[in-house]
């Protein structure tokens, strides 16, 4: 409750008190501030015991926990390292960087395709001249973009950054960004930059000022009886509301219909660009996607907001057909010069 009312007659009424009060209906908390009772909590439960063994102990825990940053797959900046039978782990000179990827890369086996290349990956070690293999493992692409932006304020500079520049330039005034970058592109961008604060690098508190989380594109999931998530090409819908059904195409056998998902690939509730550009044009996605919903709320791709996008289109494209023998010929000028004087008004009308 707030601090100073009677817990005898205080009362929640239309709205909950948010404000940092102090506790009621706690007992021993009473009129406590809530990091008052908070300390009261720990040292109880680490100052009782039981059987002689304490209750509690304080402890911090840290939720973080180690980065894995290679991955086998050819796309990513390649770690700089040879392995020598005789040095060890050898790191590439520098003036060797930065190491280049092939461009003849066979992707139809399995496995690390760097890996399996025949030349790339043997080479001389630097110190002892012999024959040594490169790491042919890749840097997650997060490593990347987790300092990009202190690179591009100097991209031309030979260190890592220029932190006059970086320093003139950052923090980045907005980012924009999924809720998966807002949870870990985010984390290790700050890393990133406390990390290169610590080294020289950059003289930055935070990398970004502003973090604007935008909506995801998400789309009913579907699944056979056998457990298998069906793409929407792969079933039929009938009826509305809640007599909605779904058949399996393949197999005329039933299918569910689950919720609303991010669209991914394992859960097959993707829809294809080329199938939307084929049966509505790449105007009609364009608009749905930028006209369905605030940019920070989730877009819920289906096929009647699709329709009705693209029947909005269309009344723009037979507006603009029925003046266009009218305006033919006619002198281009600024949009606030050429509207109608009552036009203007009423456009900038609440």
């Amino acid at each position: 409750m707030p601090e100073g009312a009677d817990a005898a007659t205080f009362q929640i009424t239309e709205e909950a008190f948010t404000d940092d009060g102090v506790m009621i209906n706690s007992r021993f908390l009473d009129g406590l501030k809530p990091k008052a009772a908070f300390e009261e909590v720990a040292n109880r439960l680490s100052s009782e015991t039981i059987n002689g063994r304490p209750v509690g102990e304080r402890k911090v825990n840290f939720r973080l926990r180690d980065w894995g940053v290679s991955r086998q797959r050819y796309w990513g900046c390649p770690i700089p390292m040879i392995h020598c039978d005789d040095c060890g782990v050898v790191p590439v000179p520098k003036s060797d960087m930065p190491v280049k990827l092939p461009d003849d890369i066979d992707f139809e086996k399995p496995g690390n395709p760097l890996d399996r290349h025949p030349t790339w990956k043997h080479v001389k070690c630097p110190k002892c001249g012999g024959d040594a293999r490169r790491e042919t493992d890749t840097m997650d692409t997060f490593v990347d973009s987790s300092w990009y932006f202190a690179r591009f304020t100097a991209p031309w500079e030979n260190d890592p950054t220029d932190p006059k520049a970086a320093n003139e330039w950052l923090p980045v005034d907005q980012y924009i960004g999924g809720i998966e970058h807002a949870i870990l592109h985010l984390l290790y961008s700050r890393f990133f930059a406390r990390a290169m604060s610590a080294t020289g690098h950059l003289d930055v508190a935070e990398p970004f000022k502003g973090l604007f989380t935008q909506g995801m594109v998400v789309h009913e999931t579907y699944r056979a009886e056998d457990g298998r998530w069906l793409a929407p090409n792969e079933i039929e819908l009938s009826g509305s509301g809640d007599d909605r059904k779904a058949v399996e195409i393949a197999t005329g056998e039933p299918a569910s219909i689950g919720s609303l998902e991010k669209m991914s690939k394992s859960k097959k509730n993707t829809v294809s660009p080329e199938d939307i550009i084929e049966s509505f044009g790449a105007d009609t996605a364009r608009w749905f996607m930028l006209s369905d919903s605030p940019p920070e709320r989730d877009v819920e791709w289906t096929d009647d907001g699709a329709t009705g996008a693209h029947r909005f289109v269309q009344r723009v494209w037979r507006l603009v057909s029925e003046v266009a023998d009218h305006v033919r010929g006619v002198a281009p000028k600024a949009a606030h010069e050429a509207l109608p004087l009552r036009l203007r008004r009423r456009r900038t009308r609440p």
